[in-house]
């Protein structure tokens, strides 16, 4: 029956049209013991070897093994935020009605800086006890001090000078209380109070219009500051070996492909979202570009260590796995051979692997056709065990 041949196993016989390093050896009994067999790939010399027509038909071509910075790994769907801290929700801390309206959607402002102007009776009412208790601390300290004189002169009772001193004292506290309290209010003249910006930044939404009556429980003003902004993702479960709070990350953007941001790992969540089984991580950049918004979406690659730390790497396209362990492919010691060699693999990032251990820089290897120099070699090693 004429056999199936499965993906490139047709390349892998036009391949092997070409004689293997070593004809076949001519088999007498027994093969040796399954454990002698079974030797580690470094012990092993089994070789492929290929014809530059050969070469050409599989796309394999050999380069150097070399250092570059490690970028374009796992990608996880990511969101900008504002930061907390970089915006301010503005409202009165009493009711009242707007007077004056100073700054619009859109506006830079500079902290300090008037927005509103608001009526309020609360105001009036505390600057009307402000009045009244500069009356009384004014009538207590004149008090005070008719007793002081008599109290010299051996006329006044001392009791009497010691209770003017203490109705002073307690009338200059009620005056500085609600001096404070205007002062919390932002509150200006004739009952009135102002609403000032807390920090630098930009007016993105305004709920305040001439004659409407606000209260504390919603903002007149929000303003933020757009050149601070976060990233913020989730991380699934079988990335978390990646994550470490200073490591670096790289942003793009859904909104502007183009647009390729650097920052690091500032936050990791304690826990893991039970519904997602993914862990919130946030993203600080290095330079916030003017074009980002609260809400865009994009993606965090996590390419590990720091963005600039180049790392021995070698193209996915070079590795395979071969008798449970990771090989790439070296040239041999005749033009056309390769050999696997294992190696140590780290951190993948994009399409490149980190090489912790089994190559060093500028190491020769099959940059690409790992998969069909494995099958190759796997079918001269049958040709090989079944020849008698």
């Amino acid at each position: 029956m004429k056999p199936a041949w499965p993906g490139s196993a047709l390349l892998v016989a036009a391949l092997l049209g070409c004689s293997p390093q070593s004809a076949p050896a001519e088999h007498h009994g027994h093969e040796p013991p399954a454990s002698a067999a079974a030797s580690s790939l470094e012990a092993h010399q089994d070789e492929v070897r290929l014809t530059p027509e050969a070469l050409e038909l599989a796309q394999i071509s050999v380069g150097r093994a070399e250092r570059r910075a490690l970028t374009g790994g796992a990608a996880i769907p990511a969101e900008v935020q504002f930061e907390p801290s970089s915006t301010a929700h503005v409202g009165p801390m009493v009711s009242g009605r707007i007077t004056k309206v100073s700054a619009a959607l859109g506006d830079r402002v500079r902290r300090g800086q008037a927005l509103a102007v608001i009526a309020s009776s609360d105001v009036s009412a505390a600057r009307a006890r402000l009045g009244q208790a500069r009356a009384r601390l004014a009538a207590a300290e004149a008090t005070y001090r008719r007793q002081q004189q008599l109290s010299s002169e051996g006329i006044g009772a001392q009791r009497s000078l010691i209770d003017a001193e203490a109705q002073v004292a307690e009338l200059r506290a009620e005056v500085d209380g609600v001096r404070r309290q205007l002062s919390v209010f932002g509150a200006g003249g004739a009952g009135e109070l102002t609403l000032s910006a807390p920090i630098d930044g930009v007016v993105v939404a305004v709920h305040a219009t001439l004659g409407e009556t606000l209260s504390p429980e919603e903002p007149a003003f929000i303003i933020t500051d757009p050149t601070k902004v976060w990233v913020r993702g989730n991380v699934p479960e079988l990335e978390l070996a990646q994550l470490r709070v200073g490591s670096a990350a790289v942003i793009r953007l859904h909104a502007f492909p183009e647009l390729r941001l650097t920052g690091s790992i500032s936050y990791i969540a304690p826990a893991l979202d039970e519904r997602t089984r993914s862990l919130p991580v946030r993203v600080t950049l290095d330079a916030p570009d003017a074009r980002l918004r609260s809400g865009l979406f994009g993606s965090i690659e996590l390419t590990g260590g720091s963005s600039d730390e180049r790392v021995l790497v070698v193209p996915s396209g070079a590795v395979a796995t071969l008798e449970g362990q990771t090989v790439v492919f070296v040239p041999g010691d005749e033009p056309g051979a390769f050999r696997p060699r294992p190696l140590l693999l780290g951190r993948r990032a994009g399409g490149w692997f980190e090489v912790r251990a089994g190559l060093a820089e500028g190491d020769s290897l099959a940059l690409s056709g790992a998969f069909t120099l494995k099958s190759a070699l796997r079918s001269s090693e049958l040709s090989e065990g079944h020849a008698h």
